[in-house]
Formats: structure tokens, sequence, C-alpha cells
């Protein structure tokens, strides 16, 4: 068993990198898998919406209690990810040489965070 690890900038020739390795004789082509290449933007992003959605749900809680909140004591970050991006392509043998490049499906990459925080709510009960 021998395994590569091709990366590319280039999408577009994906289907081709597939094929090409094909044609060099794999009979097992996976682990496929799209990542972003500058990805702190989009995971402070996630950070920043994690966030404000525990606030958010820290003030629906202390309401419904009939109070407030009245500070964050703790705040924890469980970490940013990326669930793993689904590829369907067809896999194109070398009696298909003159098919055309295994298609590559339009996706989209979705990064998520957590997080858990400790909120101190100031009460009338």
């Amino acid at each position: 068993r021998n395994s590569v690890l091709v990366t590319t900038g280039d999408l577009a020739r994906v289907g081709a990198i597939i094929d090409a390795a094909s044609r060099a004789g794999a009979n097992n082509i996976d682990g496929l898998a799209f990542t972003l290449r500058r990805d702190r933007p989009a995971r402070s992003q996630a950070i920043n919406e994690a966030v404000r959605d525990a606030l958010a749900k820290a003030g629906d809680i202390a309401s419904a209690l009939g109070g407030r909140v009245v500070r964050i004591v703790e705040v924890q970050e469980s970490g940013t990810y990326r669930p793993p991006v689904p590829v369907e392509y067809t896999r194109i043998t070398a009696q298909d040489a003159s098919a055309p490049a295994t298609p590559i499906l339009v996706g989209s990459l979705d990064v998520r965070a957590q997080v858990q925080l400790v909120a101190e709510i100031e009460t009338q009960l």
C-alpha cells in the first residue's frame, strides 16, 4: 500500500488529479478533503457568533427567572471545527480516458465554534 498526498489551490483541477492517480494505477482513491487556506477570519467569526448566542441564551434564562445577567463568571471555548465535507465523485478508469474529468460537486465549508459560559444571574425570587 502506498499513499500520496496532493495539495492544490486550483479547485478546477481536482477531477483531473483524481483521474491522473487512477491512470497511474491507484485502485483506491479516498480521503478527499477541502479546507480553507486562511481560516482565521472564519474561525473568529464562528467564535464571535457562538459568544453572542451564549450571551443571548443566558439573558433568556435570566429573564425566564425574573432576573438579569449581572456578570459573566467564566467563558470556555470548546474549539472551532470544520465538519467533514462530503465529496461525491465518479471514478474514471484508464479505459475511460476519453471521458471528461471526474466531476467534483460544488459544496460549502462550515466553520463552527462552541462556547460555554457561566453567568451570574440576579433574581428577585
